[in-house]
């Protein structure tokens, strides 16, 4: 199943969820940075009623993003704040059917500096546990840890250097979230299917997460797509013609 970022669709969440149903996608990625999806904006029958919409369009929740910079979570400054928005993420998380959430967590928070992180982290992945959310991890290279769960992005791989495929077939056991993006030869991300600047082996890419026996929505993510509705259309072709999913 083929889902999408909507973030970057359009600020409209409900003519931006019509659409995708419309176009046969069955799941939607939130962002929790987006208006009208803020988690501490969402009372209970906000929530109630945002359910409503997926359950009527035959949408789930595929996940949220939620892109705090890494370094917050090791600023005493920032530590606190940075918390209480992953708390407020993994509440909207699992009200929304317990679906991951997409972030990047710093490689080391064990500085003398930083010791309330680790507090901090310590709180966040008890906290995913007891309410049954799953953490997806999108730092390259990726280093699983007790609670944590691995993410992958292509473009964040390449960018490092790294094969996509790679990166699946070696964490494919703790992978809780894979995306469908490419990043071009511009050095800018870009849908999947560019003859001419594209670079990611999209063949590869689905054998290896078929491989994984990875099962969860495969995540469209226009994120800085020039034209994000014709870079959907595309993905979602090219995909159809790997032989992997119907959307």
């Amino acid at each position: 199943m083929l889902a999408v970022t909507i973030a970057p669709l359009g600020s409209d969440v409900r003519r931006t969820l019509t659409r995708l149903h419309d176009l046969g996608v069955r799941a939607a990625q939130f962002s929790a940075a987006q208006p009208g999806l803020r988690p501490r904006e969402l009372d209970r029958s906000a929530r109630r009623g945002l359910l409503a919409t997926l359950t009527r369009l035959e949408l789930s929740c595929s996940g949220i993003d939620l892109w705090i910079p890494p370094e917050h979570f090791i600023e005493n400054e920032n530590v606190d704040r940075a918390m209480s928005a992953f708390l407020d993420a993994i509440r909207l998380a699992e009200d929304l059917g317990r679906c991951p959430i997409s972030c990047t967590l710093p490689t080391s928070i064990t500085d003398d500096e930083a010791a309330g992180a680790v507090d901090a982290f310590e709180t966040i992945v008890e906290a995913a546990d007891h309410h049954g959310v799953p953490i997806a991890d999108h730092r390259c290279p990726s280093v699983p840890r007790d609670g944590v769960s691995i993410g992958v992005d292509p473009p964040a791989w390449q960018s490092s250097g790294e094969d996509p495929a790679e990166a699946v077939a070696q964490h494919g056991d703790a992978l809780v979230s894979a995306r469908l993006a490419d990043l071009l030869t511009t050095g800018m991300r870009g849908p999947v299917g560019d003859g001419q600047l594209g670079r990611l082996d999209v063949l590869a890419y689905r054998v290896a997460l078929q491989t994984a026996g990875y099962e969860r929505p495969l995540i469209i993510d226009a994120r800085q797509w020039p034209e994000p509705w014709a870079g959907v259309r595309q993905s979602i072709a090219v995909w159809q013609r790997t032989g992997l999913s119907q959307p």
